[in-house]
């Protein structure tokens, strides 16, 4: 078998919620009709550089053998050194390394998580990934109900507030914040009870003007009345002494990574001790086996991993076998709502039991996409989320 083709196709998609984002999906062809699918996070940021990066890689790939992961891998990241050694290069090289992965899933007839390790779990806990949460905490109560009802026994939460009643989202700072977060908290636990579990996301990693350490350590010790499970991106990634700084002194763990790629961007945050828990998301890290190498460098400092998991297509299926296939992996984020490009993507809908999403049992990622299926959710150009959603262009 040989690989005949590789192709980046940009696709929108949506929730129901309203949610509208890109997607740049991977699909990698051979001379035998089997075809495998990757998703790189940067089609929700540059679909356009996806695509064209892709074309960069193609023909380092084009008539080699789709089974020699580590070997294609290598080959793609030497090509590019100079200019790839994070970022946009390595979410697309990732992409094209998970559907190797895809294809090597179908030819055994085995979902990947049986192929990257030998622990093939049967499920794996999930929280719901929220974002915003409603600014009036009266409504946090049928929020925190229709999770429940929904199977999820957690959620993470991030600083921003509004709701759908016509309050636009904003980022309260200061003392505004640390009430509303207390207040919000106190509905949570008020109607969950202690057991349900908290994360709250900052989203200071890649924004303009991130909060400072200070502040950060204000909120944290408002998480630390309510026992919330950890602290997510409280600080700027550009500032790993700064993460080391607030880990000491926080009374939750703080979090972080889904912006650093392979294995030596954790590293850097590792040596300083900067983080307790470890979250690459494989549609950007470099893909699934820099996964398996960021869950080993978790494992041997002691540290738990919960991967991000946050995207518009089918690259979801990507975190969640590098969760199934390591232990270390202690729950996993998941969008409240698939997308539309999800729904239609997905050779099995994800089911949820009691907080647990089980495991998947289609070949491969268990993604079904045929190019056609861009006809119905086509790409506009220039759809791009900037500065984690701060910063937006008009026309």
């Amino acid at each position: 078998m040989k690989i005949s083709s590789v192709r980046c196709y940009l696709a929108s998609a949506r929730n129901q919620s309203g949610y509208h984002t890109g997607s740049a999906l991977i699909r990698v062809e051979t001379d035998e009709e089997m075809v495998g699918h990757g998703e790189a996070l940067l089609g929700l940021f540059c679909g356009e550089a996806a695509e064209a990066i892709t074309r960069y890689y193609e023909p380092l790939l084009i008539g080699a053998d789709p089974s020699d992961i580590d070997g294609l891998w290598q080959r793609m990241f030497d090509s590019s050194v100079w200019w790839g050694r994070a970022g946009a290069a390595t979410s697309v090289l990732g992409a094209i390394e998970i559907a190797l992965w895809d294809i090597a899933g179908k030819r055994a007839n085995r979902p990947c998580y049986q192929l990257l390790s030998s622990e093939d779990r049967r499920s794996v806990p999930v929280y719901a990934s929220l974002g915003a949460v409603p600014a009036a905490p009266e409504r946090i109560p049928e929020l925190v109900l229709q999770l429940q009802a929904e199977q999820f026994r957690g959620l993470k939460l991030g600083l921003q507030f509004g709701d759908a009643a016509g309050i636009e989202f904003f980022s309260p700072r200061g003392s505004e914040l640390l009430r509303l977060l207390e207040a919000t908290l106190t509905a949570i636990r008020a109607t969950a009870g202690d057991d349900f579990v908290i994360g709250v996301d900052g989203h200071m990693g890649g924004i303009p003007n991130p909060i400072t350490r200070d502040e950060a350590l204000a909120v944290a010790n408002v998480l630390g009345q309510f026992n919330v499970n950890f602290f997510e991106e409280p600080l700027s990634y550009l500032d790993p002494a700064g993460y080391a700084w607030l880990r000491e002194r926080s009374p939750v763990r703080i979090a972080g990574g889904e912006s650093l790629a392979l294995r030596e961007g954790f590293q850097a945050f590792v040596d300083v001790g900067a983080l307790d828990i470890l979250q690459p998301d494989m549609n950007y890290v470099g893909g699934l086996g820099q996964g398996l190498v960021i869950a080993r460098l978790a494992t041997e400092h002691g540290l738990s991993m919960i991967p991000h998991a946050w995207c518009a297509g089918p690259g979801f299926m990507a975190n969640v076998h590098l969760a199934m296939a390591c232990g270390v992996v202690e729950r996993l984020e998941m969008a409240r709502e698939l997308t539309d490009f999800q729904e239609a993507s997905l050779v099995e809908k994800p089911v949820i039991r009691d907080g647990v999403l089980v495991a998947p049992t289609a070949p491969g990622l268990g993604i079904d996409f045929a190019p056609g299926l861009i006809e119905r959710f086509p790409f506009p150009a220039g759809l791009a989320e900037r500065g984690s959603g701060l910063v937006t262009l008009t026309a």
